[in-house]
């Protein structure tokens, strides 16, 4: 186990502040003493429509102590004692590393003669031999992976010569190698594994997944419903049979997974995990490590009941959006590596749960979310820190033009039924590229990326508008 899993710590006050807009215009007909009632209306009205995000009251039982325990008391007096609500484990579930710098011509050439065997090829590298396959779905030209040592690394950016400095690698570490891992070195051995293959090998961005596994508590019929989010993107996947349009939700038959947002934002994921290790074949390994969990009430046997079912929630931040945050947050420095990352791990657990949350009523944030955001801590304590993103503003000036031709242009290739590479090709001679490219690298969106919106826009012209009529 390492230092970011694991951990509690007393909850912080956390305010969020709505608000509404008034009259703006005045009528030459109205009496100065009308306008006044009036205006000292509006003012209580406003005052009384600002509401705060607000937490239950929270009592520890045992000591008396205000702002700690599981005890917790809402407005109008109703109690919610969250005691048998036990956290198993916390910690880091997946990073993904991009790296840039140049590919090591004499790696590359050996990794192309490997895979052009045909399936079933492998390569060995340091003493470890790796499965070699198409990284293409990932933006990549080569995927290298090893389940067993437990990962998985994407060589030559897909849209990029082989001889140009580009993004060229992306590692993806497993929850089982993280794990057995320091932070440290997990920082150092995936830089290690970069200069293997890139000279100047330089961290250009991580996404972080971020997990608890609990038990006690299991999310209501109206859970969904209940879910605040600024999420509008639904992701629909085989066997959902319920999606809520309005909520961004995702939800399967049986209530058992819940995901609020895209994979290339900032996602809130709910599910039964106790079920989940069973697909993925983990169960050995995630109950090996619920079986080491106790309390204070267990202490010195483990709290874990292996007949109740265990939830993760589970939150997954893209590479932009650590980038936004970085940006945003008066005081933080630049992320790009893991390492980077780790001082601010609980920072961004916080700032996730209480922008995507679950309510008990209107404005009062439901017990079980105040208690997964305030008491799990991820090896650092949240530094005092205003934690918000920053959307970038594009550097050229002439952003909404970029935006409108780049539509029109998509617009005109599904027309006359262009694939994703020949759309590519001709905007790259169309006069608009270098103004496309810096539009969108000044939002933190990958060369990949944007090839996968364009292949993206094609379709959904040719599906849903009259392109093709």
């Amino acid at each position: 186990m390492n230092e970011w899993q694991s951990g509690t710590r007393p909850r912080d006050a956390h305010h969020a502040v709505g608000g509404v807009t008034g009259p703006r215009n005045r009528s030459p007909d109205v009496p100065v003493t009308r306008l006044i009632e009036k205006t000292v209306l509006f003012s209580v009205f406003q005052k009384v429509s600002v509401m705060a995000i607000k937490d239950f009251d929270r009592i520890d039982i045992s000591t008396g102590e205000v702002g700690k325990g599981d005890l917790f008391i809402g407005p109008e007096g109703q109690q919610v004692n969250l005691q048998n609500v036990n956290v198993l484990w916390s910690g880091v579930d997946t990073v993904r590393q991009l790296y840039q710098g140049r590919l090591r011509p004499e790696i590359l050439a050996d990794i192309v003669q490997s895979y052009e065997t045909g399936h079933g090829a492998v390569i060995t590298i340091n003493g470890i031999e790796w499965a070699v396959m198409s990284g293409r779905r990932g933006g990549f030209r080569y995927l290298l992976q090893n389940r067993e040592y437990g990962l998985t690394i994407l060589v030559q950016n897909f849209y990029a010569e082989a001889d140009t400095q580009g993004t060229h690698v992306k590692i993806e570490a497993s929850p089982r190698w993280l794990y057995e891992r320091g932070s440290q070195q997990v920082q150092d051995e995936l830089i290690y594994w970069a200069r293997h293959f890139l000279a100047a090998a330089e961290p250009s961005g991580v996404a972080i997944h971020l997990a608890v596994d609990f038990q006690g508590w299991e999310p209501p019929q109206d859970f969904a419903q209940r879910f605040v989010t600024r999420a509008k993107t639904v992701n629909v996947y085989t066997g959902v049979s319920n999606v809520d349009w309005e909520t961004g939700a995702t939800v399967n038959g049986r209530g058992e997974t819940y995901t609020f947002g895209k994979a290339n934002s900032l996602q809130t994921c709910l599910y039964d995990k106790s079920k989940e290790v069973d697909v993925s074949d983990k169960r050995a390994f995630m109950e090996s490590i619920w079986e080491t969990a106790v309390n204070e009430h267990s202490f010195p046997d483990t709290c874990y009941d292996p007949e109740k079912p265990v939830w993760r929630l589970e939150i997954r931040l893209h590479h932009r959006i650590v980038n936004e945050i970085a940006d945003g947050t008066e005081g933080m420095p630049v992320i790009k590596s893991f390492i980077d990352a780790v001082p601010h791990l609980t920072g961004f657990w916080r700032y996730a749960l209480q922008g995507n949350r679950y309510e008990a009523k209107k404005h009062w944030i439901h017990p079980i979310w105040t208690k997964l955001r305030d008491d799990v801590v991820f090896g650092h304590p949240a530094p005092q820190l205003l934690y918000k993103r920053a959307k970038k503003e594009p550097g050229c000036g002439n952003e909404k033009n970029v935006s409108l031709a780049f539509g029109n242009l998509l617009s005109i290739y599904a027309r006359n039924r262009f694939n994703s590479r020949q759309a590519w090709d001709c905007l790259k001679k169309s006069g608009l590229w270098d103004d496309l490219t810096n539009y969108y690298r000044n939002r933190d969106i990958t060369e990949n990326e944007l090839f996968q919106l364009v292949e993206d826009g094609l379709i959904k012209r040719r599906l849903l508008n009259k392109v093709c009529a």
